[in-house]
This record gives C-alpha cells, structure tokens and sequence, in this order.
C-alpha cells in the first residue's frame, strides 16, 4: 500500500529577558509533555528546533530533558535542527552575524549531541533570496518555508506544495513546504486536525507539519483533557493508528533519498501571523517586506538602530580575537528575534525583553573598549538612516544619544546598570506620537491641559520640536553639543520669529541642557514652553516620583495616576526598582508640571511634561539649565 511521508516537527524558543517562572510553566505544560510522550512511540520520528537561549536553560534547571534529548538522536528518534543561535530574524541582521548565530548553535549541537546539523530553521519563517548563499556556506542544505509562500512564490493558490531547490549566486539549498499547526489554518489546530485537513498540500509522497512548542498547552486547553501529556499521547497514538497510510520520517532522511530538481525563488516573505503584526493597519500584508517591523513601531526602529551600530563598533576591532568575539556573542544575544516585534508571548511590548536586548548590546559596546586606551568623547554617525547625522557621547559611566530633530536625546545608557533610561514602547501610528524622547521642547498658544500629561504634543504649534537643528557649533575635546534653529510662531493669529539655542553638556551620570530663546519680531511674545521627558521603568518599573523645591519638602506621588503639580517646583525624584536607582530632573527656573504614567499594553514608564508661562519683547531672551541625571 502507498504511503505518505509524514515529516512532525516542533520548534521551541524562549526569548533572551523572558522571566524564569514563566519559562518554568511553559517548560511543564509543552516542552515536556511533548518529549516524554513522543520517547513512549519509538516507532514514530520527529524533526526538532531548540534555540540556543532554550538549550542553556534546560541545561541548566532540566539536565534529564537533554539527556533525553541525546538519547532519542542516538537512536535516530529525533533530528535536531540548526538555525540562528537566539532565534534571531536572519534578514534583518548582517551578513557575518547570520553566519556567526548559525555556526554558533552547529557547534553547540555537534558537542553535545555529537551530530552536526543539516537542515536550518527559520524563525517565524522570515526569508529574503539572499538566505540561500548564507544557508549553504553554514553548511545547510534544506530550510522550511510555509506553504503559504509557496503558494506566493508559484502564483497560485494549489493543493501541490512539494520541495523544491531555490539558489542565490549559484549557491543552492533545498526548500520543504509546511504546514504550520497554528497559522496556516486561521485556528489552533493540533497535529491530528493538521493532517486530516491539510495531507492534500502534499504531492504524492510528503507532507510537512510543524507547531510551535509554545502553543502545546493553548491546544490542551481546547482539547479538554486531563492534562498536556494525555493530549500528546493521544497524538502520537493517533499516528501510530493510520502507519499503514502515514510514515513518519525525518527532513534529514527524506532528503537525502528524495532527490529533489524543481527549482522555484521566493520574494522576501514570512509566516502570515508575523507580517500581520509588523504592517500598519489598511495595508495588504502579503505584500510587506520582513524589514516592514523596523518602520512599524518606534522602539523596533531605535533597537536595530542600536543593534546595527554595536555590529559596526565591533567589525571595526583589530588584533584582539577573544575581545572581539566575547564582544560577537553580546551582539547576538541583542538580536533576539522576540524583542523587535510583537510576538505571541507580547515580544517589544515586555519591557523585560528590550531591556535584555539592550543590556547585551551595550555589554557588547562596552567590551569593544580598550583600558586605558579609550576617551570619552562625540562622534557623529547617521544611527536612523534619514541622511542627517546623530550625535553619540561616549563616556565612561554613560552614553547619550542625540537628534537633530528637535535637540532632543533619543537614548540615554546608564552603563553599569546596562539600561536604557529612554527605552519606552507605544503603539503609535503617527511619528510625532511614536517616539518618547526627552528634551522634547512643546510651544503652546494657551496653558498645557491635563490631557497633554499623557499626549504632550496636544496643541504644540512645532515651532521647536518639529524641526531639524543646525549643530552650530562641535566644540573639539569637549563633552558638550550647541545647537541653534530660527522659526516662526503663529500666536493669535500674528506671525512671530524666534530662536533657540540649546547646549547640551555631558557631566558623568548627567545631561545638562543650556536654553537661550530669543524673540525676533517686534512684537511682545508670550506662550506657554513645554519641556518633555520619558522615564523607562524597565522590567522592574517605578516606585514612586516625588516633587519637590527649595523652599518646600518632597511630596511623594503614586505612579499610576495622572499628577498636575501646580506650585512652582525646582526638581522631580523618579524612584526604580532595579539596579537603576533614582532618576532626577531639575531646573534653574521654577516650573509646573504633569506626569503621568505610559502604559501601552503593559506600563513602560512615566511621561513628565515641565512647563513654563514665557512672556519675551524683542530681543529679549528666555534662558534656563535643565538636568537629567541618574543614580546606580
């Protein structure tokens, strides 16, 4: 009787940041259930994907699982797949750091399983043509790709996915059509519902179904079972009660005696369920790119900024191979997949999540350093690839990031606690709205509302925040930045010039930011100035945040509310939680303010807007020192 080859695989991940309890729950009700039921059916094979985030932490709490694990590959049960170490999104990395992550987890797999693999995992399916070359110098020859991408790639939608060879610069490597358990159906679905509905995807003598470990104990859940082993057990006994019609294989054997010739090329794709997540609403998914997510959200945007500047510190060591690749390793963890877009388990909404990406990249950062060889001091660099360039101090105990739109500072480190002050989510559309940075300056024909504590570009005319400053002047072998920008204002109708000086100075652990506004026109000007700043709570989050001056004692507020802080205060204390300590704001002149809390999704951290009532005739100027500095 003919059978059909039965490829069952799973692929498992765990981000890099990802609470331990949480890994813990997901460890006993998928990870086990699905390896304990599988070894009680010797006769029937799989093909598995472990990261390499996932692999040290079973090493570490559940040594049994990888004995297991080696046992089951011994004899030839289960094939081990290779693919990027942290599960990274190879098309959004370089080059050299696909090569890296993949012949990183090899090498893992090689000495502790003592098999080197040949097939290579893509996370969330994410492809681009170039991936060919790439696969087949890390010694791959077959990958997987949904047959939803097939289907893109051949022009049709078919029930005849089969493989196929797909090449770049003559470098080919073989391609399996999937049938993804979760997606590729609308619904959750099990590996039994998967083969009943789904075996007509196969041409005559394969069919591929794969599942995401993670989902294992949703599908449980649905089932109405005792418990996620029963339900794996059922599974597996299901297979084995239709051998006679289903043969369960290995890729690693199919392919080597299936020899495949249909070639086919595929655009830059991925799973359904990422490019949802990753397009701005009222655009056709199917078409996006897999580098959309870097333009989706603001903090996907400013980590690969990040990401992508730390590779270029690091490609640009000499002599020093052990420094460089302890430096590589930092890097890679900060390219975790999970912390650029939404995932299911939440992804760069989890304030856990970036600020693990974001310690591993400043760790990186950090080893690039040579003692007693490196000095504090500005470079410039184009970090957000818009043609104008950024400008980065690097200091000794801090490093700060900042715009020419608006002066503002995009990214401030505190390097021993490894975070990144201005690190904050939202789910914005609209640019303006998208970025919380601080030193954001907001002009107001009328005084500042309540609303503009949770939405400071309220009403703002943009007379400063909206523009790109001329760097006036870069003074050499000084921590300092002076920027400079004219503009019109339009106050009751009536048109008015201004300008506005800003020097910014790089003192330690603090940011001092000099103002000087002067009116130009010949009429008295008065406006409300607004001064923004964004304060991450990081995964810990905030304690409190206390206002105060010097003629009046702190008063400690709640976070969670929306605060006007009426009376004339000189500084704001914002208390953390973590190995960040305290977070301090003051002004030489007395202002009001409103703070209030930024929850998208989850809380990220505290929005504070300081304002000030301004009142210049011409020629007369405003001035003032603000300050943003921190404690560890």
């Amino acid at each position: 009787m003919f059978k059909m080859n039965l490829i069952i695989g799973c692929y498992n991940h765990v981000p890099e940041g990802m609470n331990e309890s949480e890994i813990e729950t997901i460890y006993q009700s998928c990870y086990r259930p699905f390896l304990s039921a599988l070894n009680r059916f010797p006769d029937i094979q799989a093909t598995l994907y472990y990261s390499g985030s996932l692999l040290n932490y079973l090493e570490a709490k559940h040594p049994e699982y990888i004995m297991l694990l080696g046992e089951m590959s011994a004899r030839r049960q289960i094939e081990l797949l290779g693919g990027g170490f942290y599960a990274p999104l190879l098309p959004i990395i370089p080059g050299s750091d696909r090569l890296g992550q993949i012949e990183l987890l090899t090498t893992y797999l090689r000495k502790s399983f003592g098999k080197r693999p040949r097939g290579c995992w893509l996370t969330e399916y994410a492809w681009e043509p170039s991936l060919a070359s790439t696969l087949q110098t890390a010694g791959m020859d077959y990958a997987f790709l949904s047959v939803k991408q097939f289907e893109n790639a051949m022009g049709q939608k078919t029930a005849e996915c089969f493989p196929v060879i797909t090449e770049d610069q003559g470098r080919c490597v073989t391609i399996l059509p999937v049938i993804d358990c979760t997606p590729d159906f609308g619904l959750f679905n099990g590996y039994i519902e998967a083969a009943e509905k789904g075996l007509a995807y196969g041409r005559g003598n394969l069919a591929v179904l794969m599942a995401a470990g993670e989902s294992i104990r949703e599908l449980w859940e649905q089932s109405g079972l005792e418990s996620p082993d029963i339900y794996m057990e059922n599974t597996f006994a299901w297979f084995r009660k239709n051998s006679l019609q289903l043969e369960s294989v290995t890729a690693s054997k199919f392919v080597k005696a299936c020899k495949t010739t249909s070639r086919l090329y595929f655009t830059g794709s991925a799973s359904s369920f990422f490019k949802q997540k990753i397009t701005k609403p009222g655009i056709n998914w199917d078409h996006s790119s897999v580098r959309s997510l870097i333009l989706r959200y603001a903090s996907s945007s400013a980590l690969y900024s990040k990401m992508l500047y730390t590779h270029l510190l690091i490609s640009q060591l000499r002599g020093d191979k052990a420094r460089k690749k302890s430096a590589g390793d930092e890097l890679w963890k900060g390219q975790c997949g999970n912390s650029y877009w939404i995932d299911p388990l939440g992804g760069i909404s989890k304030p856990a999540l970036r600020e693990a990406a974001y310690r591993a990249l400043i760790d990186a950062e950090l080893t690039t350093r040579q003692k007693g060889i490196f000095m504090p001091g500005i470079v410039k660099a184009d970090l957000d690839f818009d043609t104008n360039k950024e400008y980065i101090y690097q200091g000794n105990e801090m490093n700060a990031y900042v715009h020419a739109k608006g002066a503002s500072l995009m990214e401030l480190d505190a390097l021993k606690a490894r975070r990144n002050i201005c690190d904050i989510f939202t789910d914005e559309e609209e640019v303006l709205k998208a970025r919380r940075l601080n030193f954001v300056d907001r002009v107001y024909a009328t005084k500042p509302i309540r609303e503009n504590a949770e939405q400071p570009w309220l009403n703002d005319l943009g007379v400063f925040s909206e523009h790109i400053y001329d760097e006036a002047q870069l003074i050499p072998d000084q921590p300092e930045l002076l920027f400079a920008h004219d503009g019109i204002n339009n106050l009751q109708g009536e048109k008015h010039a201004f300008s506005i000086a800003k020097r910014y100075q790089f003192i330690k652990k603090t940011v001092k930011v000099s103002y000087k506004i002067q009116n130009r026109s010949e009429k008295n000007s008065d406006f409300w100035l607004g001064t923004e700043f964004n304060i991450s709570g990081g995964a810990a989050g905030i304690e409190s945040v206390e206002f105060g001056s010097q003629d009046r004692p702190l008063i400690k507020n709640p976070v969670n509310e929306t605060i006007e802080a009426s009376e004339k205060l000189s500084k704001i204390y914002v208390k953390l939680k973590g190995s960040l300590k305290t977070v301090t704001i003051s002004s030489t002149q007395p202002f009001i303010c409103f703070s209030s809390a930024i929850v998208s999704m989850v809380n990220q951290g505290l929005g504070i807007l300081l304002y000030w009532p301004v009142s210049l005739i011409n020629d007369k100027l405003w001035v003032n020192d603000i300050s943003l500095s921190f404690t560890e």
